[in-house]
């Protein structure tokens, strides 16, 4: 019996090895899914957050007067700025949003018991385009 135990080598069998393989692989399959999913976050957040500085553009204190119509960022700031530069006048064109103002609501602060009244307006500016944006205005 002793003779036996001296002949076993300790090896792993070939199961073993391919489920190592196996079990290996799928974790670095996960782990390459999970990178390029961080890489299309990171990038729809880039585009995003240039997307709301391209908006910025458009929320000026004229904006009102440009609803239910779409215009470019230079149409909306010519009148804001005096843009010298060709470049940047091109840029500003490219740059293009459909404006929609809602009506503004009435929304009434205070109570008639105290009778401090207060009543001030609201409105929404929709800006339709490649990432639509909602912002509000107080009156």
């Amino acid at each position: 019996m002793h003779k036996l135990k001296n002949n076993i080598k300790n090896a792993f069998t070939l199961i073993e090895v391919i489920m190592s393989v196996i079990i290996v692989s799928i974790v670095v399959m996960g782990a390459l899914q999970l990178q390029e999913q961080n890489s299309d976050m990171a990038t729809y957040l880039m585009k995003r957050g240039n997307a709301e500085l391209d908006n910025s553009l458009f929320l000026t204190k004229r904006v009102e007067r440009y609803d239910k119509s779409k215009k470019s960022a230079y149409e909306i700031l010519v009148d804001e700025f005096k843009i010298k530069d060709d470049e940047s006048r091109q840029l500003l064109k490219k740059i293009e949003k459909k404006i929609n103002i809602t009506e503004a609501v009435p929304i009434p602060l205070g109570s008639e018991e105290t009778g401090i009244l207060f009543t001030f307006y609201s409105n929404e500016i929709l800006l339709n385009g490649e990432y639509p944006s909602r912002y509000y205005t107080f009156k």
